[in-house]
């Protein structure tokens, strides 16, 4: 009977000792998401704040550029060694905005501005109809 005492005591002591293990390396799994999330915000921002930055150059280089254009003499453009300047007298694309903007934006439009599309309703057909054996559909008002 002693020794299976002192074997218990061994299997809960091997099971502690696991147990303790198990908990750290855990708690270093979660230490180094934690990090590795941590860094990779970091390069994500380093990199985002480097691009913004010469985005808003770009901006104030190509607003001078078109400063160079005499629109008003109607010139359109202007050429020089490097390359070419031109002046676009219309936007470079429509910003349509989500379903939500879209949807706020129709209640406000006069209805001549709106499509108005068809589509089946597929509920409403199932109702109306019957499918036989042999794959007709039938209208149940009119048999046919």
């Amino acid at each position: 009977m002693n020794n299976q005492v002192e074997f218990e005591a061994d299997k809960a002591v091997a099971i502690n000792q696991r147990l303790r293990q198990y908990k750290k390396n855990k708690k270093l799994i979660e230490e180094a998401k934690a990090s590795e999330k941590a860094e990779i915000d970091e390069v994500k921002n380093f990199y985002e704040s480097k691009i913004k930055r010469a985005e808003d150059d770009n901006a104030i280089l190509m607003t001078e550029l078109l400063g160079f254009i005499d629109t008003e003499h109607g010139q359109t453009s202007v050429s020089t060694s490097m390359g070419n300047v031109q002046a676009r007298m219309t936007s470079d694309s429509w910003k349509w905005g989500g379903a939500v903007a879209q949807r706020k934006a129709m209640k406000q439009l006069p209805s001549d501005l709106l499509k108005t599309v068809t589509e089946l309703d597929k509920a409403k057909i199932k109702e109306a109809t019957t499918i036989t054996d042999d794959g007709k559909v039938i209208l149940n008002e009119t048999g046919e």
